[in-house]
C-alpha cells in the first residue's frame, strides 16, 4: 500500500493552505514541475501558481481558469486549474486544497481518472488512520 503524506506548497501564500500530495515521499507537484523544466510550458506553470494564489486568498477566477470538476454525489470537491496547455488538479481539504497530479490539456481525461483514483486511495488511508 502506498504511503500518503502532505507537504505545504510555500510558493502559494494565502488564507487557504495549499499542500501537495506525496506518494511514498514523492511530491506530485514536484514531479510535474520537474518534468516541465526547460520546456516552453514553464511560463504557463508559473501562471497556474498565480491562479492558485488567487484562490488561496479567496478571490474568484473565471471557469476558463479554475473550475469545479466534482462528479455528482461526491462529497469531497475536485477542481482544475487551467492554462492554455496545462492543468493542475486539486481536491478540497478542511482549510484549503491538496494538489494531486498535473497534466497536459491533451491528456486531461486520463489525468482526471488518475486524480479520482488517487483521491480514493488517499481518503481510504485517512479512514484507516481514524480507526
Amino acid at each position: 500500500m502506498s504511503e500518503f503524506t502532505l507537504k505545504r506548497i510555500d510558493t502559494v501564500k494565502g488564507k487557504q493552505k495549499f499542500d501537495q500530495l506525496e506518494i511514498n515521499g514523492n511530491g506530485q507537484l514536484d514531479a510535474f514541475e520537474e518534468a516541465l523544466k526547460g520546456t516552453h510550458f514553464e511560463p504557463e506553470l508559473n501562471t497556474l501558481f498565480v491562479y492558485m494564489e488567487y484562490v488561496a486568498n479567496n478571490r474568484t477566477l473565471p471557469s476558463t481558469k479554475f473550475r469545479d470538476i466534482t462528479p455528482a454525489k461526491e462529497q469531497i470537491k475536485e477542481y482544475g486549474f487551467k492554462s492554455k496547455h496545462l492543468r493542475i488538479y486539486v481536491i478540497q481539504q478542511r482549510d484549503g486544497k491538496i494538489v494531486v497530479p498535473g497534466g497536459l490539456k491533451s491528456t486531461q481525461e486520463k489525468d482526471i481518472r488518475s486524480l479520482r483514483a488517487l483521491k480514493k486511495q488517499y481518503l481510504s488511508t485517512l479512514k484507516l488512520k481514524e480507526r
